[in-house]
């Protein structure tokens, strides 16, 4: 058998017919892989929505024998003859909630007699006193709430601050006025 010699265009053509062989077969592999990412992306969107539809699920059986004790004590309020026994029922009922949030991530904090921070602090009230630091909480009306370290309710508080100057010479001259009306009268 004769070897028949291919000319420079039939190698073209033969080159060009097995390039397009290779982009068909790339350009199929192209639309698979965007297919399974395509099904990935909405697999994922899912896995997603049902992980935010129930994501407090353990909360919430956590949360479900302390509202069984509340009912219990408010079923019972009726025939308690004294309201000890109902106020210890809602006090271990409190104490449960509690530690159930707590094991969640959710702690309290309190920030009596520290300074005054705008990030865990909400200042409700100010008052003038000379018994406390400048910026001291005073009172705390609300306590607040981390969760998993992040502030999601902070304290509300009432700052001291000092008092003004103008109060300060108003008490001077009302204590020079008491001196010398004890002075006058002695």
């Amino acid at each position: 058998m004769t070897k028949i010699k291919k000319g420079p265009v039939t190698e073209l053509k033969l080159e060009a017919e097995k390039l397009r062989s290779e982009v068909k077969n790339h350009k199929d592999e192209y639309m698979r892989s965007l297919a399974e990412f395509e099904n990935f992306r909405r697999r994922k969107e899912r896995e997603i929505q049902e992980f935010r539809t129930f994501a407090n699920e353990n909360l919430m059986s956590e949360i479900i024998p302390v509202l069984d004790n509340l009912e219990r004590a408010i079923a019972h309020k009726d025939a308690v003859e004294n309201n000890e026994n109902l106020q210890k029922g809602f006090e271990i009922a409190y104490r449960q909630m509690k530690q159930v949030l707590e094991k969640f991530g959710l702690k309290e904090f309190s920030c009596l007699g520290k300074e005054f921070d705008p990030k865990t602090c909400e200042a409700i009230s100010f008052i003038e006193t000379d018994e406390q630091p400048k910026n001291t909480v005073v009172q705390e009306l609300t306590k607040g709430y981390q969760y998993q370290d992040r502030v999601i309710r902070p304290a509300r508080v009432i700052v001291a601050k000092p008092k003004s100057e103008k109060d300060l010479s108003k008490d001077e001259t009302t204590a020079e006025s008491q001196d010398e009306d004890k002075e006058k009268g002695a």
